[in-house]
């Protein structure tokens, strides 16, 4: 009878994968079981690190910050977590399928509720801001392990959602500077730490290593079978079979499993599952008296794989274990990123569509128009009346001082010399509106002293240099400027539309 599991395979390249066991005849009539693609899916933008399945559920994540939740009852992508901001490490469902775990590359643990797909736990700093590397839930769904690059290892009370206690690994010399392999036992009492060429199983009862086993080579993965036999898979290609009932310097038995290292196992319904670097899939029977594997197919993916899942096809039923194709993941993505940009174009057009406002600039010219002379004619003083009271703008006061310079002209032809000088004064003092370097009457009415020749001459560039500075930084313009623009920023400045 095939075994009811699907394989979920992560790539290097993109890609998710999956396969399912399958009969064939043969060319001699038998029937033959091998491995048939199921679905290929490329939703991630980078290559794949870690994949966790549950339930109906299977989560990837991957170097694109991203976390794919995929609902294989429908074989649809259900939701895309966005809350890490660096590559995902870790992935592990709650044995009772209420949250997800996941940790990242910048030191972020998140804790998201199933189905909502709402955060309701996030440790920033889980490893003191160091990346976290690996996550293990309890059989219990009450307590989790969690390892960082800190060399720590977190105990954490999932009912109060904090770090019950922490384990410095820094002083076990035998696990390196990097453990791995984190995994709890199918009844919650032992987990696996591995270090270079060594795995320790810790009891939860005694808090401490009660088995530690050399291995030939340097120990990838690890899957339990059940309470007391364990599995690792080496670099050289070999599977480590070590169980807890045998004698305590007694050596793991080696099977040879593959030519290049186990990448990644995974054991389901007395089904193990490895993959190895080279992109080939094995599927096993186990028999755990004998301690031995039996080969029920292979397949080679064509390609490197990086993390391995498998999907309990019982709980679907006859009608939905004949999977069909996955192919609605990746249509799914591209609604999001199409919905998305149209956001982003919607805003833009929103931000050109705001009102505008403009500031109209006015001068008082009785403020700071230079005094000429104590008294002035009559004609200035009606011009200065009705400039004061002309509600236009500097284009239409040029327009207007035009026709008045050419009827004084005419005047002036008639007039004799004296009144067409004085007339020439009006003139000049109704043309200036500004005066940029205007100096105080007092300073007018002072004596003026004869200086000496060098005295003259240090005044001369001193008086230079300040009409430069006058002409480069005229105060008065500045401080209309000025003026405007604090009256801009308490917007109680002159709109018009």
């Amino acid at each position: 009878m095939l075994p009811d599991i699907e394989i979920i395979v992560g790539t290097y390249t993109d890609f998710l994968l999956g396969y399912q066991p399958a009969e064939k005849q043969d060319d001699s009539g038998e029937q033959k079981v091998y491995l048939k693609p199921t679905f290929a899916d490329k939703s991630h933008a980078g290559s794949l690190k870690c994949v966790a399945g549950q339930g109906q559920w299977i989560a990837s994540g991957g170097s694109d910050d991203r976390i794919f939740i995929y609902d294989m009852r429908t074989r649809k992508q259900a939701h895309i977590v966005t809350a890490h901001a660096g590559t995902i490490n870790a992935l592990e469902f709650t044995p009772d399928l209420t949250h997800l775990l996941s940790g990242s590359a910048n030191g972020l643990m998140l804790a998201t509720r199933v189905g909502s797909w709402t955060t309701e736990g996030n440790w920033s700093k889980a490893h003191a801001g160091k990346a976290v590397t690996h996550i293990a839930c309890h059989p219990s769904s009450g307590l989790a392990l969690s390892l960082g690059a800190d060399q720590v290892l977190n105990t954490w009370n999932l009912v109060k959602g904090r770090v019950a206690y922490r384990t410095n690994l820094k002083s076990k010399r035998t696990l390196g500077s990097s453990p791995e392999c984190l995994s709890w036992s199918t009844d919650g009492q032992h987990f696996t730490l591995s270090g270079p060429l060594l795995v320790e199983i810790w009891s939860i009862e005694k808090a401490s290593v009660v088995r530690s086993t050399k291995t030939p080579s340097k120990p990838i993965c690890v899957a339990w079978l059940d309470e007391e036999n364990v599995l690792v898979g080496l670099e050289n290609g070999s599977i480590a079979w070590i169980a807890l009932n045998a004698e305590q310097d007694a050596a793991p038995k080696i099977i040879v499993a593959h030519d290049t290292r186990v990448k990644a196992m995974a054991h389901l319904n007395e089904t193990l599952v490895s993959i190895s670097s080279a992109g080939e899939i094995k599927m096993w029977s186990t028999e755990i008296e004998e301690q031995q594997l039996s080969l029920i197919a292979s397949v080679n993916i064509e390609c490197r794989p990086t993390c391995l899942a498998l999907l309990d096809l019982k709980q679907f039923g006859k009608k939905v274990a004949a999977v069909k194709p996955l192919q609605q993941a990746k249509q799914v993505s591209e609604e999001v990123d199409e919905e998305q940009d149209e956001e982003e174009e919607e805003d833009e057009d929103i931000a050109l569509m705001k009102p505008r406002s403009f500031v109209s600039i006015e001068y008082d010219q009785d403020a700071k128009a230079k005094p000429k002379s104590k008294t002035k004619p009559e004609s200035e003083s009606s011009n200065s009346s009705s400039e004061d009271s002309d509600d236009g703008g500097a284009k239409q006061k040029k327009k207007a001082a035009t026709p008045k310079r050419k009827a004084n002209d005419s005047k002036n032809k008639n007039k004799p010399d004296n009144q067409q000088s004085s007339s020439e004064s009006e003139n000049e003092s109704d043309s200036d509106d500004i005066d940029f370097g205007s100096s105080s009457e007092e300073e007018q009415r002072r004596p003026k002293k004869v200086p000496n020749k060098r005295q003259s001459n240090t005044n001369h560039k001193q008086r230079a240099k300040q009409t430069k500075k006058e002409i480069n930084h005229p105060p008065t313009l500045f401080n209309s400027f000025y003026y405007l623009f604090c009256l801009s920023i308490n917007k109680n400045c002159f709109f018009s539309n």
